[in-house]
């Protein structure tokens, strides 16, 4: 109430696995992936969010073999049984009642221990699950109506915790090569721990909306900014996305970030650069982020604004197919217009922008689709 203007989506940032290797005794035990992060938005049902499969809360639970296993407490049971009945007959009765008394009461504690006799799809000690939980965690939220988006995707992380004599460590590599070989995610975070690998000309990036171009995979993935705020040491300001939305509710920013007309900005001028108009049009379409037109020329128009009192420089890549095609350059405003004739081919083609600002401001598109017709 005391900020209207202000909506609140609903999310949770979730490590959906992780194992351990190596040993406590030999100083080596070491939990890898602990740092892989996926961020989880919109979904409505606090139940949703309870029943999230992660290694933490049971990664779909279910019957295998390990149910066999965990079924030993009935041995202790049977034993208990035949030492109560050999009491009868015995001339030492208590001694065979004090162990039948043990052996039931332990294999009942072990029985109830181990309900409901359901072991999770992958466990925490086994690291040859590789990209099979991820894409679990994805496809449970997108199912439900959620987006998942990948988190600091170029961010490793090692640390040592000392217990005593003894160390565990933590261990997570880069994980950015994930984005090539999951799917169903909506996208993933540019800035800034995106821009080594993921988004340059050619980067993993490219490769992905390359992979959904030639039809080997089912939709395109998006760029947003985040801030991995901790405290007082990141300014959110300097890394933003900005939402295009008919209506700022819930549902329309929502479905802007599923439909990939946002984009993203960093830097201290991130505030100050605003993307004024972005548009493709050819055969009497036109379309913005996200979208697709059919034709077999174009004409791509976009314009560039850094305000402020001072007239900086800019500079804009324009990225067609994962190559940069032209660069342009102004001086506190960049108006780009580019023309294109498209071959007949069985992929789809797509723009996207990159573009500079002073002290490392980036702002980064997404990117628009073009299918040539096929027919005569």
């Amino acid at each position: 109430q005391m900020y209207p203007d202000v909506v609140v989506i609903p999310g949770v940032e979730v490590f959906p696995y992780y194992y351990w290797e190596g040993s406590l005794l030999r100083n080596t035990l070491t939990m890898r992936n602990g740092y892989k992060h996926l961020l989880a938005i919109g979904l409505e049902s606090p139940q949703d969010y309870r029943d999230m499969p992660t290694i933490g809360e049971g990664f779909f639970r279910q019957y295998n073999i390990h149910t066999l296993l965990s079924l030993w407490p009935l041995v202790l049971l049977y034993f208990g049984y035949k030492c109560r009945r050999q009491a009868r007959r015995s001339l030492y009765p208590h001694l065979f009642k004090l162990s039948a008394l043990v052996f039931l009461a332990v294999g009942a504690i072990f029985m109830l221990h181990n309900y409901p006799y359901k072991f999770d799809r992958y466990s925490a000690y086994d690291g040859t699950a590789g990209y099979a939980p991820y894409q679990d965690f994805i496809d449970y939220v997108v199912d439900r109506g959620g987006l998942v988006f990948y988190a600091h995707p170029e961010v490793a992380s090692e640390h040592i915790y000392p217990i005593g004599p003894l160390k565990i460590a933590q261990k997570t590599d880069a994980p950015y090569e994930d984005l090539l070989y999951l799917h169903n995610y909506t996208g993933f975070a540019a800035f800034y721990e995106g821009m080594k690998y993921v988004i340059p000309p050619g980067g993993i990036w490219d490769q992905v909306l390359t992979q959904y171009c030639l039809g080997q995979r089912a939709r395109p993935v998006w760029a947003i900014a985040e801030g991995d705020v901790e405290g007082d040491a990141f300014d959110p300001r300097l890394s933003q996305t900005v939402f295009l939305v008919n209506q700022k509710t819930r549902k329309d920013v929502l479905q802007s970030l599923r439909d990939g007309r946002v984009y993203a900005l960093s830097g201290p001028y991130a505030h100050a650069l605003k993307l004024e108009r972005l548009d493709l049009s050819g055969n009497h379409q036109s379309a913005g982020m996200g979208q697709t037109i059919e034709a077999s020329s174009v004409r791509l128009s976009a314009r560039i604004v850094l305000d402020g009192n001072e007239k900086h420089a800019l500079s804009a890549d324009l990225i067609k197919n994962g190559a940069v095609v032209q660069t342009f350059r102004g001086t506190g405003e960049l108006v780009i217009t580019y023309s294109d004739s498209l071959q007949r081919t069985d992929r789809q083609h797509y723009y996207r922008i990159d573009v500079r600002a002073p002290n490392q401001s980036r702002l980064l598109t997404n990117p628009i689709f073009v299918r040539v017709p096929q027919g005569p």
